[in-house]
């Protein structure tokens, strides 16, 4: 078993990277996701404390900046622009992988759902040639719809992939987003089958693997069966009233994170090789 497991940074808010990051190498992450709007440190530190640790970035996300569906074409043109931009930190930092969200936040179209989807895929189309010539992979994640409208579930990521029909481009899944969101989320990755290109490994209520809802066997099983042999992210997540913000947590909650994660990874681990091995 030769798949990579990585952390997802952004769960650690402003904790500074270089002081962790030994801490994830010593747990056996083998790298990071990094959302490309908000890097933790400059481009070159990063490099730097990730060859230190012998971590490697996996993928590089979107964040809440740009918006591909925006029915004004100036701001899909700067949401174009701003892609490219992250595509090439991809081959800066050495990842081969892209994921793209739709603008985290906006929960309803402006213009219409239907005519949205469109200007979403001729966004996508023109980032693929990009991704193509950079030679990255670009993987678009359904999240649930309390943070977006347009990606919700593994069957409309599909519908994306068979509009496309392109090289570079998978689906990413979350199993967090898809607990929310899918009638199985074993059955949904079953449905993705070759076109699963990254799998974020997040429990039901975003804490530790394996202490909350998720069947983690039965959805290992499902990985396997259809021959998923890419990374896994681990989103763990601190408790507090603000999801994405320090907002009403301990003070200490950035090392209740860092505990998750130990935990996170053992536990996949296991998963992981009772089915795999």
């Amino acid at each position: 078993m030769d798949m990579r497991i990585g952390f997802a940074t952004w769960t650690m808010g402003d904790t500074p990277f270089r002081e962790y990051a030994p801490l994830l190498a010593r747990m056996g992450y083998h790298g990071i996701e990094i959302v490309g709007d908000d890097l933790p440190l400059s481009v070159e530190e990063l490099q730097r404390v990730l060859q230190e640790n012998n971590l490697q970035v996996l993928a590089v996300a979107s964040g809440h900046t740009a918006d591909p569906a925006h029915p004004l074409p100036s701001q899909r043109q700067r949401s174009i622009e701003h892609y490219r931009r992250l595509l090439e930190l991809c081959v800066t930092l050495g990842c081969r992988r892209f994921v793209l969200r739709e603008k985290i936040g906006r929960t309803r179209p402006i213009v219409g759902r239907t005519k949205e989807w469109t200007l979403f895929q001729q966004t996508l189309s023109s980032l693929i040639q990009s991704a193509a010539s950079l030679d990255v992979q670009v993987s678009v994640l359904p999240i649930n719809r309390y943070e977006g409208y347009l990606l919700n579930r593994a069957e409309e990521a599909l519908e994306v992939i068979r509009h496309q029909h392109q090289h570079h481009l998978s689906i990413a899944l979350n199993s967090y987003h898809m607990n929310i969101e899918e009638a199985s989320i074993a059955g949904a990755v079953k449905r993705v089958g070759p076109h699963l290109g990254l799998f974020y490994a997040a429990e039901s209520h975003r804490r530790v693997l394996g202490e909350g809802r998720i069947d983690w066997p039965e959805l290992c099983l499902a990985l396997k069966s259809q021959g998923y042999q890419g990374d896994f992210i681990v989103e763990c997540q601190a408790p507090g009233a603000d999801p994405l913000m320090p907002v009403g947590r301990a003070a200490d909650w950035p090392a209740r994170v860092l505990e998750y994660a130990q935990r996170s990874i053992d536990n996949l681990r296991v998963a992981l090789a009772a089915v795999y091995s």
